[in-house]
């Protein structure tokens, strides 16, 4: 059902609200959408508002915006309803928490699994991540690279290459992700230092086949990082 928006940032609303009824199947593939000026009168926002909503959602993969035409639902592709990293990160910052929250249903999962099956090869590679990740730190640099390394490292642990190759498909998402996250904390030592004391924990658990551990450490990383993207969003208004 469509509700008025009531949200300081309008078309991202809208984006929010016109993807929920495409995924539940109220406008499923195929389907043209009602007019603009409809779909403004239904959300209580300008035609304007709406316009945008649309390019977004074309940009995205979702619709198809058809010169004379209308608008309408393209097939269901999971790459379609990950929007594209400038959008998602810059125009939508809500997005980082719903990144977030996938990761955190991938990635405990993972790190229990890479403590029950990493040989030493796959804990070497996530020692020289952390390595990585460290001397970006040192060198002033955001840690963005390394940070993603780990992460990686840590699927491949898993042997499961179908989770391997998801967390490759999206590495551009999570990178982004982790440049909004991560950059905050350039000059402030300390939450760098706990940052990385959070992976080494997590690094510790796999290393000592500790699967139970290894996914509370994993847990309690992502949602320090949840933690922090809230209480900017909240000082920031959004």
């Amino acid at each position: 059902m469509i509700q008025p928006v009531r949200r300081s940032k309008l078309s991202e609303a809208v984006v929010e609200q016109l993807k929920e009824l495409i995924q539940s199947g109220v406008y499923p593939p195929g389907t043209k959408l009602p007019p603009e000026k409809e779909l403004a009168k239904q959300f209580g926002v300008s035609r304007a508002s709406v316009r945008e909503a649309l390019s977004v959602l074309a940009s995205a993969g979702i619709i198809d915006v058809r010169q004379g035409e209308g608008s309408f639902v393209l097939e269901a592709d999971l790459s379609r309803y990950i929007p594209p990293v400038a959008v998602s990160m810059i125009a939508f910052p809500k997005q980082i928490l719903h990144l977030l929250e996938m990761r955190s249903i991938l990635e405990t999962s993972a790190a229990e699994l890479a403590a029950q099956r990493a040989g030493e090869p796959e804990v070497a590679e996530i020692e020289k991540a952390m390595q990585g990740y460290l001397n970006e730190l040192r060198a002033g640099r955001v840690g963005d690279a390394g940070d993603l390394q780990f992460h990686q490292a840590v699927a491949k642990a898993t042997g499961n290459p179908i989770l391997v190759e998801l967390m490759a498909r999206v590495s551009d998402l999570i990178r982004e992700g982790m440049r909004c996250t991560l950059g905050p904390n350039q000059g402030n030592f300390k939450r760098m230092r706990e940052v990385f004391d959070e992976h080494d924990r997590i690094y510790q658990a796999i290393r000592e086949r500790r699967p139970e551990e290894a996914r509370a450490a994993m847990a309690f990383h992502l949602g320090k990082v949840r933690e922090k993207v809230e209480q900017e969003m909240k000082e920031a208004g959004r």
